[in-house]
């Protein structure tokens, strides 16, 4: 079973039309880590769930499946 936050980061990267590339780019971080965290092999650190937040405007607890908002 994947985990909340790969399932997540792909939600969001299909409802804002972008692609795991356009995300390694803003992010600063190569397309295999993007990759990894997508496919649920690595979870993204405290820092990167930040980034990712601002990112995509949603909380962290969003990304963490803690909430659906």
């Amino acid at each position: 079973m994947e985990n909340k936050i790969s399932e997540r980061i792909k939600e969001l990267l299909k409802e804002n039309n972008l692609t795991p590339y356009k995300l390694s780019i803003d992010l600063n971080v190569s397309k295999s880590v993007v990759h990894y965290w997508i496919s649920g092999k690595t979870t993204p650190n405290a820092d990167y769930i930040i980034k990712l937040s601002e990112y995509f405007c949603v909380s962290s607890d969003f990304l963490l499946g803690i909430s659906d908002n």
